[in-house]
């Protein structure tokens, strides 16, 4: 037997080769409907090894890419940051400049209607406050003006601030109009009585007296939000400035006199610059200056109870 396996070996070996291939096309080349049992063992070994490095592929993939738009989404918000901050800074500029075209032109249109009154624009330095922020005090830059002096008539478009009370080394402590120590002459737009204007000093508020007859006539009963202005007999304040408004329909009577309570025509805290009046002109009528500066500039005589100071 092993003579002649010897003899035909090669021959087997080549009939072997020669099948093989043949029987694995047959088989293969059949319509299966399940799986050989070595293919089932193939599949059964090779399939959770298959998922878990499909698993980790994928995984290491997703984070992979959610680094990279980590890293996208990082640099853009630190770009519209920066873009924000500067938008926020031409926002800021853009509104300071309104502000100062604003009291510009306020300060212009002021000029025009009271060419009578010598003035020069002083900027504010200091503002002397208390605890609940109530200004007692201003403190302007004059070091470029040789001709401001104690006593002079400090004011804005608005209204009165008040008095130079004193200057020292270029700057000038003004008095403001709500110190206890300051009395202005005063008149009621359009109801025929004179008075004085005082400060009470510990509000920011005050008061005005006026001397007047119940049954005197008048040309209206005084009410709340008539407005206050500067009569100019002082020879300090010139005529036409507005004081304030009158603030409550209560009205306390001493004598003579009926004083109601003021709030000043002038947000003192928010002040920027001011007017010092170093020269005025003949008094003229109050009623005619304080109606042609409100015809110039375009605002009713009544004040706007939006802007009011608190």
């Amino acid at each position: 037997m092993r003579a002649l396996f010897a003899r035909y070996k090669n021959i087997l070996v080549l009939a072997l080769c020669l099948a093989l291939p043949l029987v694995s096309v047959y088989f293969h080349g059949k319509r299966r409907t399940g799986h050989t049992v070595v293919e089932g063992v193939l599949l059964h070994v090779t399939g959770p090894i298959q998922s878990t490095t499909k698993g980790a592929v994928d995984g290491a993939r997703g984070l992979a890419s959610d680094y990279l738009m980590l890293v996208d989404v990082k640099r853009e918000n630190h770009r519209l940051v920066r873009e924000n901050e500067e938008l926020l800074g031409e926002a800021l500029r853009s509104r300071g400049l309104r502000a100062d075209l604003s009291r510009l032109k306020e300060t212009c249109e002021f000029r025009e209607a009271r060419r009578d009154l010598r003035t020069v624009v002083a900027r504010v330095v200091l503002r002397d406050t208390t605890q609940n922020l109530r200004v007692l005090r201003i403190v302007i830059d004059a070091t470029q003006f040789e001709d401001v002096k104690e006593g002079q008539a400090v004011i804005t478009p608005a209204g009165v601030v008040g008095q130079i009370s004193r200057v020292s080394g270029g700057y000038a402590e003004v008095m403001l109009a709500t110190d206890a120590r300051s009395q202005i002459n005063a008149t009621i737009v359009g109801k025929g009585v004179t008075g004085t204007a005082q400060g009470k000093g510990y509000k920011n508020e005050f008061g005005a007296r006026f001397v007047y007859l119940e049954r005197a006539d008048r040309e209206g009963r005084i009410e709340r939000d008539d407005v206050v202005v500067t009569t100019g007999h002082d020879r300090v304040f010139p005529p036409g400035l507005e004081i304030g408004y009158i603030s409550t329909d209560e009205t306390k009577q001493t004598g003579l006199y009926h004083e109601f309570d003021l709030t000043p025509a002038v947000a003192f805290a928010m002040l920027e610059q001011v007017l010092v009046v170093t020269d005025r002109g003949g008094a003229g009528d109050v009623e005619q200056i304080f109606d042609k500066r409100e015809k110039i500039s375009g605002k009713p005589p009544k004040i706007d109870s939006a802007n009011r100071p608190d």
